[in-house]
């Protein structure tokens, strides 16, 4: 039953084929362990949901440290919006055990805390976020074999939780004849990247994540991660005292780099203005559709008309971040595309 709803969640992250950015839900709310019901276990449980939820939202693994934030943690109970106590069955060596942990669910209210963040300067990453396609290989026996959906080990598992954990959304490849004609593993152990793109070109993915995981002792394993957007490769690598950590850490990473690129920089009022003109809009419904996308994006503080000519409109964008984030948040998305390969002119796909 574990393995086959493991299997279910790859299938549903895998699903967005013909998309890029996805749509991320869930931003505002968090679960922790507790002890227990009490008024210090919920107050201390409190604390923690809001702390996870201010790393989803800003991108930031070390908010934390941020003067900001910690003003936020000191009253976390003003920004609830509703709690419930679960009780879930511990999971051992992918099997339901009979010993059950006590969490506390938590759902913060998105007008207050964004207010909150705005007013203590943290930044704040939109919903729309770059999908990463993950090619996952590891040791088995003397081989080296590709990690897919119906996967013995639990790694899938680890990664897409530490994903939702840190909002990012993952996607996973088939592994079918068609992927494995074009990429080998030896192509990811080895940083081969013209196969891996190639075969990758099919999830059409805003960034790919190559991860090579290993057991170096019985309890020391070691995770080799090369991460490409734009043809843009980096490289990191993790460790840790089981599998489990050394691929949680290889996501927060690659949470706080894509956080890097694409979050707002800052969520102080107001912004640089930008003008971009949209051609092929020809009625009201085409207008309506750009300016609420715009009024959407990432960056974008607040948008307005400038001009409208017979088949086109300019915008005037107020925007953290300039020209470039308006850029980068318009080419996450399906709605326009660039005329000149890089900024305005856009129209509608």
């Amino acid at each position: 039953m574990i393995r086959m709803c493991v299997i279910l969640l790859a299938v549903a992250l895998c699903w967005p084929f013909a998309g890029r950015a996805a749509v991320v839900t869930g931003l505002y709310a968090a679960e922790v362990p507790v002890a227990d019901q009490g008024d210090a276990s919920q107050r201390q449980g409190t604390a923690a949901a809001l702390l996870d939820v201010l790393v989803k939202l800003t991108g930031d693994s070390d908010v934390q440290g941020r003067p900001g934030a910690a003003t936020l943690l000191e009253h976390p109970e003003q920004y609830v919006q509703q709690y419930k106590f679960l009780r879930r069955s511990v999971v051992r060596n992918d099997q339901l055990s009979l010993d059950q942990q006590l969490y506390l669910w938590v759902s913060f209210n998105a007008d207050t805390l964004d207010k909150a963040m705005q007013n203590n300067n943290l930044p704040q990453w939109g919903r729309i976020r770059p999908a990463t396609l993950v090619w996952l290989v590891t040791q088995l026996g003397p081989d080296r074999v590709f990690v897919g959906l119906e996967d013995e080990q639990g790694y899938t598992a680890m990664l897409d939780a530490r994903a939702q954990q840190r909002g990012i959304p993952i996607i996973h490849p088939l592994l079918d004849n068609q992927d494995l004609q074009t990429v080998k593993e030896t192509d990811v152990t080895g940083g081969f990247l013209d196969p891996i793109k190639q075969a990758s070109q099919r999830y059409t993915p805003d960034a790919i994540l190559l991860c090579n995981i290993s057991s170096v002792t019985a309890d020391s394993w070691e995770a080799i991660w090369t991460l490409l957007i734009k043809d843009e490769p980096m490289t990191w690598t993790t460790t840790g005292g089981s599998a489990e950590q050394a691929l949680q850490t290889g996501i927060d990473h690659l949470a706080d780099e894509l956080a890097t690129r694409f979050a707002r920089t800052t969520t102080v009022a107001g912004g640089s203005t930008v003008e971009i003109e949209v051609k092929d809009i020809n009625n009201f419904d085409q207008y309506s559709t750009v300016l609420k996308y715009l009024r959407t994006l990432n960056s974008v503080v607040d948008v307005s008309v400038k001009a409208v000519a017979p088949d086109s409109v300019t915008f005037s964008i107020n925007a953290t971040g300039g020209e470039v984030a308006v850029a980068r948040a318009i080419g996450l998305g399906k709605t326009l595309e660039s005329m000149s390969g890089s900024g305005s002119p856009y129209r509608l796909r």
